[in-house]
């Protein structure tokens, strides 16, 4: 299959919109993911840093593989070289922080910084299940989700996905018709006449097998306006190769639309991370083919 060169530049990013949404940024197995989400001011995963990366504040990293994480320190960086005197924050799973935090000491001291001038940069520890509002958009909330990934023996390696809220109060319903006046004399009085509404805007997957699609305990990721979900292999012989490899298979994602078509909340389905050997046209070509018809419109692949 000829390689298409355009799709492989990691500097070449690829611009949509899906519902409220803005996505920019790449994706292709083994050589890099960034995904940019420019007006929430937040990134998934940084395996490459371009330039548009320097004004964003706060990076949510998924797991520790390089074409992923690999220039989360550039990132950071790149930001105090641009003269950025807002401190980023960087989201990490809870398992990898120590391990994070050693790395980034020895990149730093590879780089000739002095022992007294480094600093670790903010480092937020990820535990699932929990809500954390963003440092800087205080309407933004995250909330991270294991995900089986990478195998080690009969361990995964940390894996996580990730769903960004939009975080607001609501009247609740006894109020709702409530003249103005009233409702101040409430406030006043003490009286707690909001309830918090958590909005789920986009789910990451970050990579991962097939089979968390369909696992119990991550429904909620079909309540998001917008799915992001890894679709690592495309052909029919892969199944196999891509449960070895800790990915997801089209297949999966068909499996995972039939199962979840009466209840998915879903309005947008980004494909991203195929892998590098197969050119624009055969993704395309594949969705096109394997991705039933019912389901087709929700579906756009990051290329």
């Amino acid at each position: 299959m000829q390689e298409n060169k355009s799709l492989h530049n990691a500097l070449r990013q690829v611009r949509l919109h899906a519902g409220k949404v803005r996505l920019c940024g790449f994706s292709v197995s083994g050589l890099a993911t960034y995904l940019q989400l420019p007006e929430l001011d937040f990134c998934v995963d940084m395996g490459e840093c371009p330039v548009s990366a320097i004004g964003i504040n706060h990076v949510f990293l998924t797991h520790a593989h390089g074409d992923h994480s690999r220039c989360l320190m550039r990132h950071h960086s790149l930001r105090r070289m641009m003269g950025v005197e807002r401190p980023s924050v960087y989201y990490i799973p809870k398992d990898l922080v120590k391990s994070a935090e050693e790395w980034i000491h020895s990149e730093a001291m590879f780089e000739g910084v002095p022992e007294a001038r480094f600093k670790l940069p903010k480092i937020v520890p990820m535990e699932a299940g929990e809500k954390v509002t963003l440092a800087y958009r205080k309407d933004l909330m995250l909330e991270a989700f294991p995900v089986k990934h990478a195998q080690v023996g009969k361990h995964f390696l940390p894996s996580m996905g990730v769903t960004l809220y939009n975080h607001k109060n609501k009247l609740k319903e006894e109020f709702l018709g409530l003249e103005p006046a009233e409702i101040i004399k409430l406030r006043a009085d003490g009286v707690n006449i909001t309830r918090e509404v958590f909005d789920p805007l986009i789910t990451f997957m970050g990579d991962s097998l097939g089979e968390n699609l369909n696992d119990p305990a991550l429904n909620a990721i079909w309540d998001s306006e917008v799915l992001v979900s890894e679709c690592t292999f495309v052909d029919d012989d892969e199944e196999e190769m891509a449960q070895k490899k800790g990915h997801t298979h089209i297949s999966a994602i068909v499996n995972a639309l039939n199962a979840h078509k009466e209840t998915m909340k879903c309005k947008f389905i980004v494909l991203n991370h195929f892998s590098m050997k197969y050119s624009a046209e055969h993704i395309l070509e594949s969705i096109q083919n394997k991705i039933p018809e019912e389901f087709r419109e929700k579906i756009i692949a990051f290329i």
